[in-house]
């Protein structure tokens, strides 16, 4: 019985890293026909565009092969995923109007699922596992970030809960006495560290980068209320 090779490969050494670009005929068929789409349906194609390609730098580039060897690159690849394309490509959107906290919930509870060492692990073994866990985090964030432009005088709740549960995943991460996911323990080694300090890596990674991009998204949408508030009737004038 053949066993199941990642889909960005085998955990490459440091020596072969920068070469282990992942071009998959099948992804890079399937990135071309979505960014054609989105440049056919969408109007804002400069958003757009700048999102789907970091999108596919994300999974094309030696990034994809690092995050099968480290956690922390796959920490890195998430955060990239959806705290700095999904708010691109959710200005990219047309205006919708959903409710912000359910989005936050729905993300929220695929990501601390999709982390849990379970499911982590089925994403290393098969396809299936690995590209549900991608396009159901990054289409729950994009979905998060649009309904929170389109009411930004709704979605203080939503921010709350988000801000705060990826602070408090990033402190699980970085205080945890062992290392969550068993793939790692021989993964690790070759570039110098154990799994711990890798998961601990991939908490402050979280911690500081995450929260750091996750305000800027959110000063982003306070900006975007006030420019969008009325300021009130202009004062009448007496002669």
């Amino acid at each position: 019985m053949d066993t199941y090779v990642p889909f960005c490969g085998a955990p490459p050494m440091p020596a072969e890293l920068w070469s282990r670009w992942t071009l998959d005929p099948y992804l890079l068929s399937g990135l071309a026909l979505a960014g054609l789409a989105g440049f056919v349906l969408l109007k804002d194609k400069a958003r757009f565009g700048l999102a789907w390609g970091l999108v596919g730098l994300l999974f094309v580039s030696p990034l994809c092969a690092a995050s099968i060897a480290l956690f922390s690159a796959r920490v890195g690849q998430h955060i990239l995923l959806t705290l700095v394309a999904a708010p691109i490509l959710a200005a990219a959107l047309p205006r919708m109007r959903l409710p912000a906290l359910p989005c936050a919930i729905l993300f929220a509870v695929l990501f601390w699922v999709w982390h849990a060492p379970g499911p982590y692990q089925a994403t290393l073994e098969s396809d299936l596992g690995y590209w549900s866990m991608h396009l159901s985090l990054f289409g729950s964030a994009t979905l998060l970030f649009a309904a929170m432009r389109a009411r930004p005088h709704m979605a203080l709740g939503a921010a709350a809960l988000t801000g705060a549960q990826l602070t408090v995943y990033a402190s699980m991460l970085t205080l945890a006495p062992v290392a969550w996911h068993d793939w790692h323990l021989a993964t690790t080694l070759n570039y110098g560290l154990t799994a711990l300090a890798d998961q601990q890596l991939a908490g402050a990674l979280m911690w500081v980068a995450g929260g750091a991009l996750f305000l800027t998204s959110i000063a982003s949408l306070a900006l975007r209320f006030f420019k969008e508030t009325p300021s009130g009737p202009a004062p009448t004038q007496t002669r």
